[in-house]
C-alpha cells in the first residue's frame, strides 16, 4: 500500500512542475485551453475506438468466442478516459498511451499471460422465490378473489420457463 502512496505523491508533484513548466513557457491560458482542448480531443478518440471495441465484442459473442482481450481492452480505454480528464499533461501522455493500440495490446497480452483462470466446473446455481404481500394476495393480485370460486383450493404464482438437469459429478 506504501507503494501505491509514493507512487500518486510522485505522479502529483510531477504534474505541479509539469504544469509551472508549460506554464511559465507559454503563458497561463494557454496552458488552461492547451489542457481543455487534450480533453476534448482525447475524449471524442477515446469514444470512438470504445464503440469500434464494443462492435468487435458482440461479433465475438455472437460467434460464441469470449471476448476477454475486449474486455480489457474497454476497461483501459476507460482509464484512457480517465487519465485524459483529469487535468495535467503527464496524465495526458498515459491517457493518449492507453490510446494507443499496439500499447493496449502488449499490456493485454501480458495481462493475460499473467493471470489465472479458474471455471465454474460442477457447481450449481440454485435460488428460491418468495412473495409476500402486506394488502393483497396473490388471488386478489391476480384478479381471482375466493370467494369467485377456483377449481384449485391452495393458492400461488406459476411460472413458466425452461431448465436443463446437470448431475453433478
Amino acid at each position: 500500500m506504501g507503494k501505491i502512496f509514493w507512487m500518486f505523491v510522485a505522479a502529483t508533484l510531477l504534474e505541479i512542475f509539469v504544469f509551472i513548466e508549460v506554464g511559465s513557457a507559454i503563458g497561463a491560458w494557454s496552458t488552461i485551453a492547451l489542457i481543455m482542448l487534450t480533453a476534448v480531443v482525447g475524449i471524442s478518440l477515446v469514444r470512438i475506438q470504445g464503440l469500434q471495441t464494443l462492435m468487435e465484442a458482440q461479433r465475438k459473442v455472437n460467434q460464441g468466442e469470449t471476448p476477454a482481450r475486449e474486455m480489457l481492452a474497454g476497461i483501459m480505454l476507460a482509464l484512457s478516459g480517465v487519465l485524459l480528464l483529469l487535468p495535467g499533461f503527464v496524465s495526458d501522455l498515459g491517457g493518449v498511451l492507453l490510446l494507443l493500440p499496439p500499447v493496449r495490446a502488449v499490456l493485454i497480452e501480458r495481462f493475460i499471460s499473467k493471470a489465472h483462470v479458474r471455471g465454474n466446473q460442477g457447481r450449481t446455481f440454485t435460488a428460491e422465490y418468495h412473495e409476500y404481500s402486506e394488502t393483497r394476495t396473490t388471488r386478489e393480485r391476480l384478479g381471482r378473489h375466493p370467494e369467485q370460486g377456483s377449481e384449485r383450493s391452495e393458492g400461488g404464482t406459476t411460472f413458466e420457463g425452461d431448465f436443463q438437469r446437470k448431475d453433478d459429478k
